[in-house]
């Protein structure tokens, strides 16, 4: 989450498309689309996610849980 709120905070402060931001790291747009549809949670669902913190070290949730519960939520 923390990863894709910083891509999205990238893409309004230097006004630049997902293909322009996968091009700057060196990713697909649709790996950008992916993790930046992940902001669209229901912000419960984000409150519970931030709430588990900052884990670099090792993985609380994956990505594939988080969209499980995006498809739920909608």
């Amino acid at each position: 989450m923390i990863y894709a709120q910083e891509l999205h905070a990238e893409v309004v402060r230097d006004n630049l498309t997902r293909r322009q931001l996968a091009q700057r790291h060196g990713i697909s747009s649709d790996r950008i689309t992916q993790w930046l549809c992940l902001l669209k949670l229901p912000e419960k669902t984000l409150e519970r996610i931030e709430a588990l913190g900052d884990h670099w070290d090792r993985q609380i949730i994956t990505e594939r849980q988080l969209r499980k519960l995006r498809r739920e939520s909608s």
